[in-house]
């Protein structure tokens, strides 16, 4: 099978290569003073090396596993559903972060949504806001009808919408022009960085947009705005967002079908007055403002087709990758523990062993769990690390034949020069370091070579979450503790500085797609045992 490659992921792999060709430079540029370190002490280290060798045969030492990798990850084949492995474990220089991108330059962004009712602008606002607090990025959802509803209009019907009422129209503009007020600020409160406030209202009409920027052309500093239109055309997915929108608060109560009604005599109203964003009101005498770039991007049926303009800055290069990926099926992520390793048992941290015997009963169980809740359904994808104790619960999985991705992004944090001692040592014997790490959990960084942050660790998961988002059926995924942590942290929204104690209960974690972004619900599993991690870490 051949898989296609993203101009993205040539350029991530061409800053891989030329970072290992300096590493491998330097690498040689050093050797001659390290053979000859190395040969002065060879002679005092062969009588240690001699009078240990028995006592290291008798040792129970833990394997020790370096993870030091780059992520590729590639596209699925829906077209195959046979079982296949894609390994993708190269060796490559890690890229660690002293900060986060995010705090280097100061970038408020305001993201205007443009479009009609039910086509995905909340759930795609929703997503971006997920995705920047992901990545540690102060962001904000402002929405319009909130507000409305907040001030004693909720349940409105369709005539409240009628563009001939003089009345409602002008609570309307008033309502929407005060929710951007507010979102302009919160941004001028956030002055570290990047910030991003999302004005999630219909915008659908080039009067009102050019109020909008009228509003943030105001601002100083200036902030950068973008209006991002959803344009969705195609009956599935609209049948299913209408059927979402009658659990919103308009329609509480309301009996289903005389909901629905209302609900698309609503559309149609906004339908007599809808404009779609040309490129006409990019030109300055448009706008009106000479000095605002006009900036937009445009997703047609949920990401099916892209078109952007003008989309400059840290903070779009970011979400463009994103809202390529981001669609609106239904689907489903389920996170599974990994079981106790033959380490966990011993009281040793991290390193690569099998299973023991407590977790190969508790993989057996949550496996059996898996294939019957998704009986009814296409099996479900497999994503998960390197790692022997996870390699083994996934061909319990298998035996339904379904896709298998592997990729050391998915690994464990790595522990260090700690990995493969016992756990509860770093308390006892090294006061210090478990004071720094007690002190900031997020961006304490474990000694020695690989030792890795929680910031490392979500900075090398932002590929994989948008490979779940792009992802259109359910999705598995396999991982210790920390892992899911950080994807239990995405998906639920949660600022990435609570990621480190978050409690994850040992089982399975399932995150089902819903109009607001994602439930979660979790499978308790009683039989065997699970990571020493997940009980300690």
């Amino acid at each position: 099978m051949t898989y296609p490659v993203r101009p993205a992921l040539l350029g991530s792999l061409g800053a891989a290569f030329a970072a290992l060709l300096l590493f491998r430079l330097r690498k040689k540029k050093l050797a001659p003073a390290s053979a000859h370190n190395n040969n002065n002490n060879s002679n005092n280290s062969n009588n240690s090396n001699s009078n240990n060798s028995n006592n290291n045969n008798q040792s129970k030492k833990p394997v020790r596993l370096s993870r030091i990798t780059t992520p590729e990850l590639l596209e699925e084949d829906e077209s195959e559903n046979y079982m296949n492995f894609y390994s993708m474990n190269e060796r490559a220089p890690r890229n660690f972060y002293s900060m986060n991108p995010m705090h280097v330059v100061r970038e408020p962004v305001v993201i205007a949504m443009v479009g009609l009712p039910a086509r995905g602008k909340s759930y795609m606002s929703k997503a971006i806001i997920r995705y920047l607090t992901f990545l540690g990025c102060p962001a904000r959802l402002f929405n319009a009808g909130s507000k409305r509803r907040d001030r004693g209009l909720e349940g409105a019907d369709a005539s409240f919408f009628d563009s001939g009422n003089a009345d409602a129209k002008r609570q309307r503009e008033k309502i929407a022009m005060d929710t951007l007020d507010e979102l302009l600020e919160w941004l001028r409160s956030e002055t570290d960085g990047c910030a991003c406030g999302i004005f999630d209202a219909t915008n659908t009409t080039v009067a009102r947009r050019k109020a909008v920027m009228a509003r943030c052309a105001q601002e100083s500093p200036p902030v950068r705005l973008v209006f991002l239109e959803s344009i969705c055309n195609d009956e599935i997915i609209l049948q299913n967002n209408y059927q979402m929108k009658l659990g919103n608060d308009d329609y509480r109560g309301a009996e289903a079908a005389q909901a629905l009604q209302d609900f698309l005599q609503r559309v149609h109203e906004y339908e007599k007055v809808y404009e779609p964003i040309t490129d006409e009101e990019a030109i300055p005498a448009a706008t009106g403002h000479k000095n605002l770039k006009f900036r937009y991007l445009q997703t047609i049926n949920a990401g099916q087709k892209m078109v952007t303009a003008g989309c400059d800055g840290y903070i779009m290069s970011q979400l463009l990758p994103l809202l390529h990926s981001v669609h609106l099926g239904p689907r489903k992520v389920s996170i599974v523990l990994a079981g106790e390793s033959e380490n966990d048992r011993q009281g040793f941290r991290g390193g690569d062993s099998c299973l023991s015997e407590a977790g190969l009963r508790y993989s057996r169980v949550v496996s059996r769990l898996m294939k019957q809740r998704e009986a009814t359904h296409q099996p479900a994808h497999v994503w998960t690390g390197s790692l022997q104790r996870y390699s083994q619960l996934t061909d319990m999985l298998c035996d339904t034949p379904r896709m298998v991705i592997k990729v050391k992004v998915l690994d464990e944090l790595c522990f260090g020069s700690l990995e493969g001692l016992a756990c509860g040592y770093m308390r006892h014997s090294l006061p210090e370091e478990h004071a720094k790490r007690e002190a900031d959990k997020l961006h304490y960084r474990y000694p020695g070579a690989g030792g890795e942050s929680y910031m490392d660790m979500v900075l090398r998961l932002r590929d994989c979450v948008q490979a779940f988002e792009r992802v259109r059926r359910d999705v598995i995924v396999v991982c210790d503790v920390a892992v899911a942590r950080a994807l239990l942290g995405y998906f639920q929204g949660i600022p990435i500085a609570e990621i480190p104690d978050l409690e994850v209960s040992p089982g399975i974690i399932e995150l089902t797609r819903s109009h607001s972004g994602f439930q979660v619900s979790s499978l308790q599993v009683e039989e065997g045992d699970v990571s020493l991690l997940a009980k300690r870490h």
